[in-house]
């Protein structure tokens, strides 16, 4: 009889355990060696630019729970959400990290780079394998007062070569209109970045080649690689709302990983939500998009390279940066 008593005992407590367990969704996922998907203590409002910005955050897009994502053409639109408080987060190109920062005298932070250097010089037959070739040429270009702007000047600086004397720029209201000019003018020199050099290679011209990177040649003056976008918060959002950014921080290093790691499988995701019209395109852009998230231990090594970006636009032109060179404050850490 007492073992009879025993056996029913421990079957009478493991039954218990079993519902207890079965009721527990943590238990659940922790026993199928799961975690709970964290959550957000409300919607994270974020502003994206239609480019590699917004192709990182695909998975983001599908999270309606947690995040609302707005993409925008012009990098004014996102300044004006960004300052007037309507986002919480924003992807903008790199200078205007400082901009903002300056503008909004300190209330907004540098949370990580985003995007490096997928700005590239192309050629239609032009007859030019070194910088200095450009000596006598035109670039055609769009982003100008933009990080494209500095970029090339730097570039052309440290070869000899003074923007708008040496070297002609004429600028264009977008890229597209500059893949037109590049794709039709026999001689054209363009300077675009992703996706827009997958969308003219893809276009079966063979006289059109990448003639530089220039991420490789900011590189090579700077030590430093070039980054061409940014993630920016709103400082009260990232200091009372600390644990949210960490989630977002999180859920986009996933996002990223899983365009970076599966570009083909993400690019159907990138066509879906309208960023490029093309699969084809999207995959092989995606490489060369440099898509990125410097937290944790590598918050560091972010903030120097927004460093050095940022002193470089200053020695060029203190306006690129809002007219003074941002403190430590600007990089959240």
């Amino acid at each position: 009889m007492k073992k009879i008593f025993t056996l029913l005992l421990i079957f009478i407590m493991a039954l218990s355990l079993f519902t207890a367990c079965s009721q527990d969704p943590a238990a659940e996922n922790d026993a199928a060696g799961e975690e709970t998907p964290a959550t957000v203590s409300e919607i994270i409002d974020i502003a994206a630019l239609n480019g590699p910005t917004g192709m990182g955050m695909v998975q983001l897009m599908d999270m309606g729970d947690k995040y609302s994502i707005t993409t925008y053409q012009a990098p004014t639109d996102v300044t004006a959400k960004i300052i007037n408080g309507d986002v919480d987060v924003a992807a903008v190109p790199s200078n205007l990290a400082a901009v903002l920062y300056n503008k909004t005298e300190g209330e907004v932070v540098a949370v990580s780079p985003l995007v490096l250097g997928m700005l590239q010089i192309l050629g239609n037959d032009a007859g030019v394998e070194e910088v200095d070739d450009l000596a006598g040429k035109t670039i055609i270009a769009s982003g100008q007062g933009g990080t494209p702007e500095y970029v090339l000047q730097k570039i052309l600086a440290a070869n000899g070569l003074t923007i708008y004397e040496d070297v002609k720029v004429e600028w264009l209201a977008n890229h597209s209109e500059v893949n037109t000019r590049l794709l039709s003018e026999t001689g054209a020199i363009a300077m675009i970045p992703e996706p827009f050099v997958s969308t003219a290679l893809a276009q079966g011209n063979e006289n059109v080649s990448v003639l530089f990177d220039l991420n490789e040649l900011w590189q090579e003056v700077t030590g430093q690689q070039l980054p061409m976008g940014v993630l920016v918060a709103r400082r009260d959002f990232a200091e009372n709302r600390s644990d949210d950014l960490a989630v977002l921080l999180d859920d986009l290093q996933g996002s990223f990983d899983y365009v970076n790691g599966s570009p083909a499988e993400a690019a159907a995701d990138i066509v879906a939500h309208g960023f490029i019209g093309e699969e084809a395109i999207a995959e092989a852009a995606i490489p060369n998009c440099h898509i990125v998230l410097y937290t944790g231990e590598e918050a560091a090594a972010g903030a120097e390279m927004l460093k050095t970006f940022n002193q470089t636009l200053f020695e060029l032109d203190p306006a690129s940066v809002g007219g003074a060179m941002p403190d430590e404050e600007l990089y959240y850490q």
